[in-house]
């Protein structure tokens, strides 16, 4: 595993089977996991045999790992989500609802790994990674959609019971694919994003400067997009999907990073543009975003400029305030690149609330 890339996630729970450490909580005891081959994808299930008996509504919860980092890490999480659900559903006779949670090896990691280099950064020696990273993550949320076309099929074959609802949660690389999947599937209502960034540009160009790359060094990254570095090819990709690339770039504002004048006010005519394309990605949604405030790997400042953006489109008076989005952002001081048991309560709370249907919108930092 890469020294620059620590496992963010090595101390959230501790070693099983005893409890938690100095820095962590305690491993959840194991639930059912069952693994099918779905679309060339080994797919774990969490949850089955853990489905109150007389249930026929269920919500998926989708588990997406880290960079260097395989989907055996998101078992804990998926093991604590659901037990926390259905305690929580037997004390509440409202609460229907069965949850499984899903995960499955990102593109070229743990079973699907064709290039190791290919998972490195620019100072591991990868000379692609804007590309590999970009694509790679962008590529699984296209797979978590492709699952959901098919996961029924597989585990409920005789219509035995019904989706009715997905989450996402993801962390690092995970996190960015979780914006993209929250964003691009009707289907994703909800996301947990984990120290995870929506704006890749601004992330990359600053990841170059600090790698000391000659596309950022030589016009101190005014001419960075668009070099070998971050080839148009990619500038136009992160243009579809990226979060800040789709809302500032792809729907019509034009906004290149560092102008996008976060202040001023939409004019009606960019109102007019921006608006398909927020209802489409932000209608009714929810997304909780966590972030280390110490955060050197993904540094909560790259992250900041489109949450604040954001925020204001749906606050009290904001051109979004009736799209009904809620956002939770919370940044935790003194944290680095990891998921610290802090930030799993919080997690835990979304889930339940989405589950019950709760609907809130606030914003902090710890």
């Amino acid at each position: 595993m890469s020294k620059q890339t620590p496992n963010p996630v090595a101390y959230t729970y501790g070693p099983p089977p005893t409890g938690s450490t100095a820095h962590s909580i305690p491993h959840p005891e194991p639930i059912s996991a069952a693994t099918y081959h779905i679309a060339g994808i080994l797919t774990t299930v969490f949850g089955l045999n853990e489905l109150p008996q007389g249930t026929t509504d269920v919500a998926v919860l989708w588990l997406l790992h880290p960079r260097l980092q395989t989907q055996k890490c998101m078992a804990p999480f998926a093991a604590h989500f659901i037990t926390e659900w259905n305690n929580h559903s037997s004390k509440h006779p409202k609460s229907k609802k069965g949850l499984i949670a899903v995960s499955f090896d990102q593109r070229n990691h743990g079973t699907r790994q064709v290039s190791a280099i290919a998972n490195e950064a620019w100072r591991s020696g990868n000379e692609h990674h804007a590309q590999d990273m970009f694509s790679s993550y962008a590529g699984t949320a296209l797979d978590t959609s492709l699952l959901l076309d098919y996961l029924s099929g597989y585990v409920f074959p005789h219509s035995e019971r019904r989706i009715v609802q997905n989450l996402v949660m993801g962390i690092s690389l995970g996190g960015h694919a979780a914006w993209h999947c929250v964003m691009q599937d009707p289907r994703i209502t909800a996301a947990i994003v984990t120290i995870g960034c929506p704006d890749y540009s601004r992330l990359m160009a600053d990841r170059a400067r600090l790698s000391k790359r000659k596309t950022w060094l030589d016009t101190q990254g005014r001419e960075f997009l668009g070099s070998s570095d971050f080839p148009p090819a990619l500038v136009e990709a992160v243009r579809k999907s990226d979060p800040a690339g789709l809302l500032w770039s792809g729907s019509g504002l034009n906004r290149r990073p560092g102008q996008e004048h976060l202040h001023d006010e939409i004019t009606s005519e960019e109102k007019a543009k921006i608006m398909p394309t927020m209802v489409r990605c932000f209608g009714n949604k929810r997304i909780l975003n966590l972030s280390g405030g110490s955060d050197k790997l993904v540094n909560y400042s790259h992250s900041k400029p489109f949450l604040d953006w954001l925020k204001k489109s749906i606050g009290k008076g904001g051109w979004f305030e009736g799209g009904d989005l809620y956002l939770e952002d919370i940044v935790y001081e003194g944290v680095g690149h990891d998921v610290p048991p802090a930030m799993v309560e919080p997690m835990v709370k979304f889930v339940i609330e989405t589950l019950d249907g709760e609907q809130h919108i606030t914003q902090s930092k710890l």
